[in-house]
């Protein structure tokens, strides 16, 4: 077998590999597993087997059951001579993005992937220049090294950053939700009841996430601090630090629930606005790039024409 057989086989698996983890890295986010669904999972009669029963296959996929246990291992290894501040990040980096793996396994991938994407890097260095060359066949591995390094982090940011969005576009409407609730005589836990089953959005998920807390004894203001904090959004922060801070103090909760909602319409307004003032200047530049080169030529160009054939 030649040396570029050889390359071409070992670059193909790399790629194959490294396709299938960020297939896997940036599927959709589902969403974490309540408290709730963990404890029922340990009955016997709720479907937590890893072996179906009745078919004799196994429920889970294959990636979860060989692929995320190596992850967790390799991870967990490196988790120990991580620090703690930065691990501390990376668990509020997943949950903020609502992923489903680990933060060892982000740590595993951050191992894993420089090395499949430099090798990927070396292989096409060495397809393309026929034989190693410098300055190429460091600089594409190098440069693979890199984005295999940075892409774990950066894809959870990605997730986090829009998750965030749909909490923050679904806050307003699942206030008002609730302050209707309320004001027509229901409780706080049965208004968020109510929100989880008449609205689909991600809010109202986390809504009856934290009510199955709720209901399994932890203490409401915990379980609502706990779903800001998984959330990551300042305005649902404020809010529920309001929410908190009314019940001791026997403030009504529906005044504080309106309150809460009107103030973020006005602030979503204001953001309404400083994206509306900020659409000229992003304009400008494909204005500049490809509108007015096209009003150039059209003005210019007869008269160009015109003076060339004067000096032809």
């Amino acid at each position: 077998m030649s040396d570029g057989t050889l390359v071409m086989l070992v670059a193909g698996a790399a790629v194959v590999v490294a396709v299938f983890l960020a297939v896997w890295l940036l599927m959709p986010a589902t969403q974490a597993t309540s408290l709730l669904e963990q404890r029922l999972a340990s009955l016997p009669d709720t479907g937590g087997y890893d072996i179906d029963l009745l078919t004799g296959e196994f429920t889970q996929p294959a990636f979860e059951r060989i692929v995320l246990p190596i992850l967790g291992a390799l991870g967990s290894m490196v988790a120990k001579r991580t620090k703690e501040g930065q691990l501390q990040h990376l668990r509020a980096l997943v949950g903020h993005a609502g992923s489903r793996q680990r933060p060892e396994s982000v740590l595993a991938l951050r191992l894993v992937l420089p090395v499949v994407f430099g090798v990927i890097g070396f292989g096409l260095a060495l397809l393309a220049s026929g034989s190693v060359k410098p300055p190429m066949n460091f600089l594409i591995p190098g440069i693979g090294v890199v984005a295999g390094y940075m892409y774990p982090t950066l894809a959870l940011e990605r997730k986090a950053k829009k998750r965030k969005k749909l909490v923050l576009l679904a806050l307003p409407g699942v206030l008002d939700l609730l302050t209707v609730c309320m004001e027509a005589g229901l409780s706080l836990d049965m208004a968020m009841m109510r929100v989880s089953e008449y609205d689909t959005s991600l809010l109202a998920q986390e809504f009856q996430k934290a009510l199955n807390e709720i209901r399994l004894g932890r203490p409401r203001g915990e379980a609502l601090m706990a779903m800001a904090e998984r959330n990551g959004v300042e305005e649902l922060s404020s809010f529920v630090r309001a929410m908190v801070q009314a019940e001791p103090l026997g403030v009504s909760v529906a005044s504080v629930l309106r309150i809460q909602s009107e103030e973020l319409r006005r602030l979503r307004r204001q953001r309404a606005e400083e994206a509306g003032h900020r659409a000229p200047v992003l304009m400008l530049f494909p204005m500049m790039g490809c509108i007015f080169p096209c009003i150039f030529l059209i003005l210019l160009g007869p008269a160009a024409i015109e003076l060339f054939a004067h000096h032809a």
